[in-house]
């Protein structure tokens, strides 16, 4: 999302003041799981770096990083960072890059010491980052500035920084490594990349509309939020301002036929690392249901399963017939039965839910309830709220875990 929307939407939270380290207050990565590569070797009793969850706070500097074998906070960092939004890990889960949109940085901090080891200067307002398939490159939008910084995670250089966007909101990486998809918040077309040359490529146009060097924009960021790829190389990216689903083939770059869902979809969640997981769930704002895309692009709806600013959709391969849907204005969790298409659940959590990471294993759901300062783990399997970590930051805003499910606004 859009930090200018996000500001006009965050209520005024009182800060708690900060809890001590470990208070428990409570292979190749998968598509969308950011860069895979094992984790580097750990010393004996060191705690892994692969099983951690990193928060991101919206309103305060933190960075809070979430032990997922124990359940417990082992350390804040304070990043010196403005209007924080999110984190994104090198190849072997040794830096974690936070984007700082209000300081125009990218910030590196040391996964092992958690201390702040360089900040990247790169355009204005930098708010998603995205590490390539193969963890060679960052790409990290500024989406005041209508580009898009690549940045070496090996030498930390910005080594690109491309122009000729419309608001670009995610960069997704095609399987194949030749390409990149940027997605257009204020246009009606997504951008490709060629990352041999690091030039734009190409565009790929809903029908009706045009693109450059005659681009349509879609005011009041009417077009497309995330372009998510799928692990057929399938990408699918809902358009705001029209309530339809652009589809394109990544490996043979060709135009499908477009899908209707419900009115100001948001995101359409397809990328994850859950084979046994087929269906793509796409909040749609305007009338607060949930659209079901299953693999033959057949579609359900599920009524009041979303709300009018429902941010993030989960899966988990432990139940891979529900989705859980974060819904920021009802303070709650939609657990979807998206076999039969009916909400099976809702899990109060206390407060408006951003965003949420699931673990490659499918274990935990980790999210983000904001407006109360807290992080809750839910188990898969049972929906249950098994931990609850108070104070972690203040408005923690996304959730990023090493070969997990991540997204953000």
């Amino acid at each position: 999302m859009s930090m200018k929307t996000a500001g006009t939407l965050v209520a005024a939270v009182a800060f708690a003041g900060l809890a001590g380290c470990g208070d428990g207050g409570m292979g190749p990565a998968g598509p969308g799981a950011g860069p895979g590569g094992a984790a580097a070797p750990q010393a004996p009793g060191e705690l892994s770096l692969e099983r951690r969850a990193y928060i991101v706070s919206l309103e305060s500097d933190e960075l809070t990083v979430i032990d997922l074998d124990r359940l417990e906070i082992v350390g804040r960092v304070a990043t010196a960072g403005r209007g924080n939004h999110m984190a994104e890990l090198n190849a072997d889960f040794t830096k974690a890059y936070v984007s700082s949109p209000e300081t125009n940085e990218a910030i590196v901090v040391d996964a092992r010491t958690l201390e702040v080891e360089k900040r990247i200067t790169v355009a204005r307002h930098p708010t998603h980052v995205s590490a390539s398939r193969d963890g060679r490159l960052l790409a990290l939008v500024d989406e005041e500035a209508n580009a898009v910084s690549f940045i070496d995670p090996v030498t930390d250089v910005e080594i690109k920084r491309l122009e000729g966007f419309y608001t670009p909101h995610f960069v997704r990486w095609a399987a194949d490594g030749r390409h990149a998809y940027v997605a257009n918040l204020g246009a009606h077309h997504l951008t490709q990349v060629d990352l041999a040359t690091m030039a734009i490529s190409g565009h790929v146009v809903l029908e009706g509309f045009t693109g450059p060097p005659s681009a349509v924009e879609a005011p009041d960021e009417g077009g497309f939020a995330d372009a998510q790829i799928d692990r057929d190389g399938i990408l699918y990216a809902a358009h705001r301002s029209t309530g339809r689903v652009l589809v394109y083939d990544t490996r043979t770059e060709t135009k499908l036929p477009e899908l209707t869902v419900g009115p100001k979809p948001w995101i359409v969640y397809a990328e994850h690392p859950f084979a046994n997981v087929t269906v793509r769930v796409v909040p749609n704002w305007g009338d607060m249901t949930v659209s079901l895309i299953d693999a033959k692009q057949s579609m359900m709806r599920v009524a009041d399963a979303g709300d009018h600013d429902s941010n993030g959709v989960n899966y988990s391969s432990l139940a891979p017939d529900r989705a859980w849907v974060m819904n920021r204005l009802r303070n709650d969790i939609a657990v979807i039965d998206t076999t039969r298409g009916v909400i099976a659940k809702r899990i109060d959590v206390g407060g408006n839910t951003e965003t949420a990471s699931t673990t490659p294993d499918g274990k935990w759901i980790v999210a983000a309830v904001s407006s109360a300062n807290r992080v809750v783990v839910i188990d898969a399997r049972t929906s249950e709220i098994v931990k609850t970590f108070e104070n972690v930051g203040k408005y923690p805003w996304s959730v990023t875990i090493p070969r997990g499910q991540n997204y953000c606004h």
